[in-house]
């Protein structure tokens, strides 16, 4: 499980760098849509390794984050992700409230694994977002990345 999710996560890592460098380089082009798209992503990436490391999180899933901070979120996002990994000897039961207050109880590897497809989903919707602003997107395949 470790190796398996490593791997993935600096994929999904490499992935947001290459999108936020995308996305800094055309700033005055892009829609809200794309700004908010890609904060998405890492507010939720941070809100779900918060509740697995069970610490309180700092920003909501839609919450605006500049574009200077993406780089060092992202970063701090992955640091903890890999030291969860690193510290974890199996798959665990995680304990944790939904945005509405409701107790939920999910395991590591689903939660892990869907962090992950969150990324590509919303990805895609900025890739869409990108081409009807007549901007390249960065290919961001994972059978491309190896």
């Amino acid at each position: 499980m470790k190796e398996f999710f490593m791997d993935k996560f600096e994929y999904d890592f490499r992935s947001n760098q290459t999108w936020v460098d995308v996305l800094v380089k055309n700033e005055d082009d892009l829609s809200d849509f794309a700004k908010k798209s890609m904060s998405h992503i890492i507010n939720v990436h941070h809100i779900w390794i918060s509740r697995i490391i069970d610490v309180k999180a700092e920003s909501h899933t839609w919450d605006h984050l500049p574009m200077h901070f993406w780089d060092q979120l992202m970063h701090d996002n992955l640091r903890k992700t890999i030291d969860y990994l690193e510290h974890v000897e199996d798959t665990e039961k995680i304990n944790y409230h939904s945005e509405e207050g409701v107790q939920l109880s999910k395991s590591s590897i689903d939660i892990l694994y869907h962090v992950l497809n969150h990324s590509n989903y919303h990805r895609a919707q900025i890739a869409m977002e990108l081409r009807n602003l007549k901007i390249t997107p960065p290919a961001f395949n994972f059978i491309a990345y190896h």
